[in-house]
């Protein structure tokens, strides 16, 4: 294993990043977990960098709404960028998109998905392995 190395810092707690890559440019999505003695955030941001280990920008303001959201996962299908997360507190799934990872649009009532679904992560698979994988019991 590798040593451990302080990968973001903004100032307040953090958890579930989730990076990607965009061009020449990193975008880390992520949670900003601040809980006390503020008031609680819970609620999703972004960052980037020049390299996936950084140096990272200060956050953007929330992109997300008015609810707690979690475990970002994010994938570009053709111009647009699908930011998928837990609203953990609603019991379902969120889906924001964006052509430009700066303006988003927010798309939860076109999602559909499994009941009791939680954290995930989207990921490419090529036609020829989900084949396969739909073939399997």
């Amino acid at each position: 294993f590798s040593r451990t190395e302080l990968l973001y810092d903004d100032g307040f707690n953090v958890i579930d990043s989730f990076i990607v890559r965009d061009g020449d440019r990193y975008a880390m999505f992520l949670k900003d977990e601040t809980n006390k003695p503020w008031v609680p955030q819970k609620n999703i941001k972004i960052a980037s960098a020049d390299h996936a280990v950084g140096p990272y920008s200060k956050a953007s303001d929330p992109i997300t709404g008015e609810y707690w959201a979690e475990g970002p996962t994010a994938i570009k299908i053709g111009d647009l960028w699908h930011l998928y997360f837990d609203r953990y507190t609603e019991g379902r799934f969120g889906l924001l998109v964006s052509k430009d990872l700066k303006e988003w649009e927010d798309r939860t009532d076109r999602l559909s998905h499994p009941e009791g679904m939680r954290h995930g992560t989207v990921f490419e698979v090529d036609r020829r392995i989900l084949e396969g994988l739909r073939g399997v019991e």
